[in-house]
């Protein structure tokens, strides 16, 4: 349940034959959204590289931006990539205090509430 334990920590307080398929669904769900959010994310990363010089042209920007985006469209996708997937701390914490509630209600009523 490497899912739960990363956005919940430890073992997420609970057992690995407590586990239902709905709480494995759960976990990665988290998982998906985290990867896509990181995704997202990015881009944004990618945009700030490409003004970080400020003597740049919009020109240029424009030009390295379109260059990031081609090489990453070409190369993304692939199933080495999603072993290699960037979560940022960010959108993990997030997602955690987003959802840690309704995984505490799950540990300790027992019934699944997601």
């Amino acid at each position: 349940m490497a899912g739960a334990r990363l956005f919940f920590g430890g073992n997420a307080g609970t057992t690995p034959g407590w586990l239902t398929d709905n709480d494995r669904s759960f976990a990665q769900a988290l998982l998906i959204e985290a990867v896509d959010a990181s995704y997202r994310m990015s881009w944004i990363e990618k945009l700030w590289s490409s003004t970080v010089s400020p003597s740049a042209s919009i020109k240029s920007i424009l030009g390295k931006l379109a260059f990031k985006a081609m090489k990453d469209w070409l190369t993304s996708c692939q199933p080495v990539d999603l072993k290699k997937a960037k979560i940022y701390t960010m959108v993990k914490n997030q997602l955690t205090v987003n959802w840690r509630s309704v995984w505490q209600i799950r540990i300790q009523v027992g019934d699944p509430v997601y």
